[in-house]
């Protein structure tokens, strides 16, 4: 009998450690918002939609290092957004490169998702490309956040032609930038089909402010998203 019940103990034992792990495993699961990045199979027309754009660094050194690409992609799903991103390898030109997130825009339209519902943002030449994007795509209901992106002097030649932007624009970066500034001569370049806010954050954290998701940063770009949206 005694036997029996140390066995029967240890069948317990086992069975409560399984189903603690099981439900660790569905925890972490379940807190993923997000198990791909792509375009979506099955487009949801009422859904808010974030292409994230990263910058040079993320290119050049993977998704791993200081910039927290993941950490972005999770804090703006966190957000209610379904976001779409991929990490982009090689000597990538921006205007060239811009084509690509054009057609998958095109792809959400046609399913019906309203252009205030579709938001660009980029770091960095993330930013330069989403100013690329804004100049092919040519739709001024569409929403474009610029983290840092213009007026970067090795990239000067990447721009696209200001005079055909057009979307809701937000410009963002930290006074202390060394590499970026203002996007002013852009905006005010743009002939019509453009609105444009500016913020100028006082922050010693020079370009590399955008590598996380600081809240001195990411909770005005989420709330001027969102005064955009329906």
């Amino acid at each position: 009998m005694k036997r029996l019940l140390a066995r029967n103990g240890s069948f317990v034992l086992i069975v409560l450690v399984l189903l603690a792990l099981s439900m660790i495993g569905y925890v972490s699961v379940s807190y993923a918002k997000q198990a791909s990045y792509d375009v979506p199979s099955t487009i949801d027309a009422s859904a808010k939609y974030l292409f994230f754009l990263h910058n040079y660094y993320v290119e050049k050194h993977g998704p791993d290092g200081d910039c927290k690409y993941y950490d972005l992609l999770n804090d703006f799903a966190d957000s209610g957004f379904i976001v779409i991103s991929e990490v982009r390898s090689g000597k990538i030109i921006p205007c060239a490169y811009a084509g690509k997130i054009v057609g998958q825009i095109r792809t959400l339209l046609d399913a019906g998702v309203p252009p205030e519902n579709i938001t660009v943002a980029g770091h960095s030449k993330g930013g330069v490309i989403a100013l690329c994007v804004s100049s092919k795509l040519g739709n001024p209901k569409v929403n474009f956040v610029v983290m840092a992106g213009c007026e970067i002097k090795p990239l000067l030649d990447a721009y696209p032609d200001y005079k055909t932007l057009k979307g809701r624009f937000l410009s963002i970066y930290a006074s202390s930038d060394s590499v970026a500034s203002s996007c002013d001569s852009a905006f005010s370049t743009a002939s019509e089909g453009i609105s444009s806010t500016e913020i100028k954050l006082e922050s010693e954290s020079g370009h590399r402010l955008f590598f996380k998701p600081e809240k001195i940063w990411f909770n005005p770009v989420i709330h001027w998203i969102r005064k955009g949206q329906p």
